[in-house]
């Protein structure tokens, strides 16, 4: 709303932590809440300031002062994977914003890049507690982010309006139910599709594989928004192997070579000379060859002339 009314950067993120402190004040300052507070608050300011180190560093300290109080937490998954999320959003998205064509508006350019750079990075842990592939969990995951505020802030707005006026209350809590209602059909459909939940290997040979496949998610990214920019790179990388191949053709150890020759079969210094290589005796001798020289033509007599 901030956004839409066209405010200052720096306003806009100052009004989002205000709305998330009133969040956690109306929810309960839980652990968990708290958490997960902090790690909101931490990508807030983090894609608010356009500055990913900064916001790297505060994921630093964050998780820094989060141990030292509660050292148990290391333990813990649910710590782990907001960490990582938020790891993911600060470093990860930002840049795939960033490759995003000029063409695709920002919101959808974000609404793509956080997710999937939560995801990238939550993957590996996701596979220890539950060794399954969802390959439709980054469309499900996009198809219900819009319906994902609406429940926040229309739950979150209805708790303390529902003893002052019940009605206006009850219409929030409605409302806010409809789109929940909504997240949960988006995972009930996606889980029924054929292959939503694929077997994975577990322990550390699972975690091992998820980590690559998370690794190579990203240039695949990158060529799926620059697949010209793609294109013209292969060209190159397959240019300059040509141009090794041909390199080393001319100057390896081959037994058509000797040191005195590195361009290739036959060398400029040592043209008009065949070069012969015996196989049995491994020989190399130079033949030299008769040099055409242009001469008069003798004419010719028809016969039977005199």
């Amino acid at each position: 709303m901030a956004r839409s009314l066209r405010l200052p950067r720096g306003i806009a993120a100052g009004c989002a932590l205000g709305g998330l402190g009133f969040f956690v004040l109306v929810v309960g300052p839980d652990a968990s809440v708290l958490r997960a507070a902090l790690m909101g608050s931490i990508g807030l300011m983090a894609l608010a300031g356009g500055r990913p180190g900064r916001g790297l560093s505060f994921l630093c300290l964050a998780v820094i002062g989060l141990l030292l109080v509660d050292p148990a937490l290391g333990s813990s998954y649910g710590f782990i994977l907001s960490v990582l999320a938020t790891l993911g959003i600060v470093t990860i998205g930002q840049q795939l914003v960033k490759w995003t064509p000029r063409i695709v508006p920002r919101w959808a350019a974000a609404g793509l890049a956080v997710p999937l750079s939560a995801q990238l990075l939550c993957s590996p842990v996701i596979v220890l507690l539950q060794p399954q592939f969802s390959p439709y969990a980054l469309t499900a995951n996009i198809v219900a982010s819009p319906f994902v505020g609406p429940v926040t802030i229309l739950g979150t707005a209805a708790v303390p309006l529902l003893p002052l006026a019940p009605l206006p209350g009850g219409i929030l809590v409605f409302n806010a139910g409809f789109f929940a209602n909504c997240v949960a059909g988006t995972a009930r459909f996606f889980a029924s599709l054929p292959g939503a939940s694929l077997p994975w290997p577990e322990g550390i040979f699972g975690l091992s594989t998820m980590v690559i496949l998370s690794c190579l998610g990203i240039p695949g990214m990158w060529l799926v928004f620059h697949p010209l920019s793609a294109g013209k790179k292969l060209l190159l990388v397959h240019a300059a192997l040509v141009g090794y191949l041909d390199r080393l053709a001319g100057a390896g150890p081959f037994p058509f070579n000797n040191s005195r020759s590195r361009l290739g079969l036959v060398a400029r210094r040592l043209r008009g000379r065949l070069r012969v290589r015996r196989i049995i005796s491994g020989r190399n001798q130079e033949w030299p060859q008769p040099r055409h020289r242009p001469e008069r033509r003798r004419r010719i007599r028809q016969p039977g002339g005199t």
